[in-house]
């Protein structure tokens, strides 16, 4: 209880100090003219977001990435937040940095950040193969510790994915976790439809929430992504669709880990080791059971990866 208290506390501070940010940066936006201002080199992603842009500057300087939010999708307190979310990792070198540069368009919300020229794991990763066992432990470092500093500053990032971890050399010797638009305090309610963006790294809890049900935000939820983002790393598949007792595949690993995951609680099974899991050695087995466990309060932290790196993987 009292740990509960303290981390409610640290929420608290956290979400006043990005409120006070807030308000400062939304004082003094200045208004920009994409067009006129810059020159757009090339578009490095887009979605129903907005677009993410390598722009230089028209009058002069260093190319940068923009991130241009869409006004009519993204509100002036959102985009604010995300950016300031931002500010309060500059320093962190395993999160990827804005740089001091918000301002918006008659149509867009933007910001600054720094390139990462190997762009995302996604597009780095081999489907059905994954990535070089040492390039998977580097990730794995990194983005283990960036989940460890926002899990310390009373962060929940929510999003943790391929698509966010941007590296910044094909080998992966420097990546970084990136996009902290839907990153919010420790003890924050969510619903059923704010979870992490894609279905096969949201955690039982999530999937398994009722229309009117909230779930106070914790850490546990980025580590269970984390956990599916490595076994992706290592296979270049997903473990599972979705971790719903009706798919298959989480299905056998529901009775693999001793459990089978049933709403309001868990009931004992045995299994062997899924089908889809026996491609990895025994280290990356018990590192992925401790991360995955159905048990939110009993999944190991993110930055427990270490204890793994000196045994083989695969």
């Amino acid at each position: 209880e009292e740990e509960e208290e303290e981390e409610e506390e640290e929420g608290e501070a956290q979400e006043r100090l990005l409120q006070h940010l807030m308000v400062q940066t939304g004082r003094d936006l200045p208004q920009c003219h994409l067009e006129r201002d810059w020159d757009i080199l090339e578009e490095l992603g887009s979605g129903s977001y907005g677009r993410v842009v390598l722009a230089q500057p028209r009058d002069g300087g260093a190319p940068v990435v923009l991130k241009l939010l869409q006004k009519d999708r993204t509100g002036r307190w959102g985009f604010l937040r995300e950016f300031c979310t931002h500010l309060c990792l500059r320093g962190q070198v395993t999160c990827l940095q804005v740089l001091p540069l918000a301002f918006e368009t008659p149509t867009h919300f933007g910001f600054a950040q720094e390139h990462a020229p190997a762009g995302d794991l996604c597009g780095l990763l081999t489907p059905g193969v994954g990535l070089p066992e040492s390039q998977v432990k580097c990730v794995a470092v990194q983005v283990g510790a960036a989940l460890d500093y926002l899990h310390g500053h009373a962060l929940v990032h929510r999003d943790v994915k391929l698509d966010n971890v941007l590296a910044f050399d094909p080998q992966c010797r420097l990546v970084k976790l990136g996009d902290f638009g839907l990153t919010r305090v420790m003890g924050w309610q969510v619903g059923p439809t704010c979870g992490s963006g894609h279905a096969p790294y949201a955690a039982p809890e999530l999937c398994h929430l009722q229309a009117a049900e909230t779930l106070s935000l914790e850490p546990s939820l980025d580590t269970w992504a984390f956990g599916v983002l490595l076994f992706a790393l290592l296979t270049g598949t997903f473990p599972w669709g979705a971790a719903v007792p009706q798919d298959p595949q989480f299905g056998e690993f529901q009775v693999w880990q001793g459990h089978t995951w049933q709403p309001g609680g868990l009931t004992c099974g045995r299994g062997e080791v899924p089908h889809a899991w026996r491609g990895l050695g025994e280290a990356a087995l018990e590192m992925l059971r401790r991360l995955l466990r159905l048990e939110p309060d009993r999944r190991s932290h993110a930055g427990e990866v270490n204890r793994y790196l000196h045994r083989r993987w695969r």
